[in-house]
């Protein structure tokens, strides 16, 4: 079994997924990883501390803006996201503030 989402990442593994296929990893690789590495090697205080620190961001950025949301984090996180395809909009100016709040201790 797998997960799909990043604030579930941690409770999910605890309960028998395997592995996961996350979209917040397309923008933070390296912190979902950790949050793996850590549950991998049986430190369970610092999975939760990973996890608690990427839970907010992943839903908000993820769940509630979508493709939109993982795309410009993708751009402010050094990747290529470029733009969402219509009938998707770009982020307004202020939801790109917000999402770039959200990030600022997610960065890659």
């Amino acid at each position: 079994m797998l997960v799909g989402a990043a604030q579930k990442l941690h409770p999910s593994l605890d309960a028998g997924a395997v592995g996961a296929i996350l979209a917040f990893a397309c923008l933070a690789p390296t912190s979902c990883y950790e949050i793996y590495a850590a549950w991998k090697e049986g430190d369970a205080e610092l999975a939760r501390l990973k996890q608690d620190r990427i839970a907010a961001s992943a839903q908000r950025v993820v769940g509630d803006l979508g493709i939109p949301g993982v795309k410009y984090g993708m751009d402010f996180n050094g990747y290529f996201g470029g733009p969402a395809r219509l009938p998707l909009l770009p982020l307004t100016g202020e939801v790109k503030g917000k999402v770039e709040q959200l990030l600022a201790d997610v960065r890659n």
